[in-house]
């Protein structure tokens, strides 16, 4: 009877463990929704030493009942026996994902979906500007920019809802670079392949040329390029300007209509040139750094009133005397003509080699 019930307690004592191992050491997802579209998922337990939290916890996107292949880019961290996921980017509304927690042989998963998309309220927004604002065109353009009033998809494939449209709004076909450039999340590039524009640049050589001087075109953007929060939804709009002759030199600054910033201010510095600038090109062409110092001046450049006028605003007051103006070889007008070489030239100059086009010394102006 003994034997028995001692048999007996070692059973119920070992139940007892793997239920209480069960209990303990079960592994466990929760989601801490605090921030709806940008949730913390944690996961637990796992050894303390574990290395690899990656390895461990994993989200992905579902469509349609199906889990995508690529997992979400995000921040792990690990305290204790727990690892945290937190996104990297916030989840757009009306979506599902998985979570996926694999340790020891074995993977649990929990499903999370961010709130329903409101199709009730739509908010129509209007494209902001478009670069080059000039409605006569040179034939020989290669740019167009495209800025919005609120954040983007930034869809690289978003050039195939841009149309040209000849001068009877036909769409011209095989018009485009294969993507679109985002400059920012507000900002989208569109470039005309160059073999439609620029001579012995092969491109479907049976097309011909896009342009003819003296005649109208369209540039029409569609509702097809989605803004960033899905109850914006963009209004369709359409530029017309007119072709006239191509542009192959190079672009020039005028310097005696520069107007230079008082000391102490924020002013903005007015630079002008004698053609419209390429847009892309003036933020990565034009800086200006401390004369002594040779310290880079933070700040940023924005258009003035017309595409050949543009202005340098500190982020700073100008507190120093004497500053450099300095433009380097990436600044062009929008036909990819720089400051030092033309878009269309068969010479080789060691000039053209030049990383800095351009340099000009200035003192800022005594304010009294």
């Amino acid at each position: 009877m003994k034997k028995k019930d001692h048999v007996k307690q070692k059973g119920l004592f070992v139940f007892l463990f793997i239920f209480l191992y069960t209990i303990c050491f079960s592994q466990e997802i929760l989601i801490d929704t605090q921030n709806p579209n940008k949730p913390i998922f944690k996961a637990f337990p796992i050894e303390e030493n574990y290395a690899q939290p990656s390895d461990v916890i994993k989200v992905f996107m579902v469509q349609d009942n199906i889990e995508s292949q690529t997992p979400l880019l995000g921040l792990y961290s690990k305290i204790k026996d727990t690892i945290f996921f937190e996104p990297q980017f916030e989840l757009g509304e009306g979506l599902s994902f998985s979570a996926n927690f694999s340790y020891r042989n074995s993977t649990i998963k929990k499903m999370y979906k961010t709130k329903p998309i409101d199709n009730s309220v739509v908010k129509e927004i209007s494209v902001k500007e478009i670069y080059p604002r000039e409605n006569k065109i040179p034939k020989s353009i290669l740019t167009f920019y495209i800025e919005f009033p609120v954040p983007m998809a930034e869809d690289e494939s978003a050039y195939r809802y841009v149309n040209l449209l000849d001068e009877n709004k036909k769409i011209i076909p095989h018009v485009w670079y294969n993507k679109a450039r985002w400059i920012s999340d507000k900002i989208m590039m569109i470039m005309i392949h160059p073999g439609r524009v620029k001579k012995d640049i092969s491109y479907y050589e049976n097309l011909g040329e896009i342009f003819t001087v003296g005649k109208k075109y369209y540039l029409e953007i569609t509702n097809e390029i989605k803004p960033l929060n899905n109850n914006d939804k963009l209004k369709p709009f359409i530029k017309e300007f007119d072709i006239i002759s191509p542009i192959n030199t190079c672009p020039k600054i005028i310097e005696d209509k520069l107007v230079f910033p008082k000391k102490n201010t924020s002013e903005k510095l007015k630079i002008i040139f004698d053609r419209p600038i390429e847009f892309f090109s003036t933020q990565i062409g034009i800086s200006i750094k401390n004369y002594n110092s040779g310290k880079l001046i933070e700040g940023k450049i924005i258009p003035g009133l017309y595409d050949n006028e543009w202005y340098f605003a500190p982020d700073k007051p100008w507190t120093e005397k004497k500053y450099v103006l300095i433009f380097n070889k990436h600044l062009s007008d929008p036909s990819g003509n720089s400051l030092i070489k033309p878009f269309e030239t068969t010479s080789i100059k060691k000039s053209y080699r030049k990383y800095i086009a351009k340099k000009i010394n200035f003192r800022v102006i005594k304010n009294y």
